[in-house]
């Protein structure tokens, strides 16, 4: 039953949009509070998590027209027009976007958005995941050891503080202007083409 609960919560946390904690920040409290082994929750939470982006996915692609505000669907329509240009880019992305913390959330809604073929992006995403649930549950799982071998205060008020403002700077660059990024580093024109 715990098992069907990490593969449900993994669905529905990669098919909402936005505003969603991480799937490996939930992975890690089955892992420290449920004593469930890091391998199997990955393996698990790889299913869940990759069936719940094909479902975001397909819902942007289904009505994102009619609830993506104008402003995201220019700078998704920017994004996909610059890696279906450029695939070894779009490969690399998806793979950074997927091994490292941060959201891919807006990658899939751009795939629905173009109608991009989604068996490829799946695959990719879920090897990564697969890869990215080990290390970040490995991670956070020896961080918490150490904090709780640590002697003297635990966690302050100061630190708490700095935590959210983490939070709010990562959930800033997400929904930072990707298109707009592109073109200040200069190396992309409006085809995908790299300038020489």
């Amino acid at each position: 039953m715990v098992w069907l609960a990490v593969w449900g919560l993994a669905v529905v946390l990669n098919s909402v949009p936005a505003f969603m904690p991480p799937t490996w920040a939930v992975l890690t409290d089955f892992h420290l509070y449920h004593a469930l082994p890091i391998v199997p929750l990955a393996i698990v939470g790889v299913p869940g998590s990759t069936a719940g982006r094909a479902l975001l996915a397909l819902g942007s692609r289904a009505f994102g027209a009619r609830f993506v505000p104008a402003s995201w669907r220019a700078n998704i329509e920017e994004l996909v027009e610059t890696l279906q240009g450029q695939p070894t880019l779009a490969i690399s992305t998806l793979l950074l976007s997927t091994l490292g913390p941060l959201p891919s959330n807006q990658l899939f809604i751009a795939a629905g958005l173009a109608r991009a073929p989604l068996a490829p992006m799946l695959l990719v995403f879920g090897v990564a995941r697969c890869v990215s649930y080990v290390l970040w549950v490995s991670a956070a799982n020896s961080v918490d050891r150490s904090l709780r071998e640590a002697p003297g205060p635990r966690t302050g008020r100061w630190q708490v503080v700095v935590v959210q403002l983490a939070r709010f700077a990562l959930l800033f660059l997400s929904c930072a202007s990707t298109g707009a990024m592109f073109r200040e580093r200069g190396g992309w024109r409006r085809r995908g083409a790299p300038r020489l």
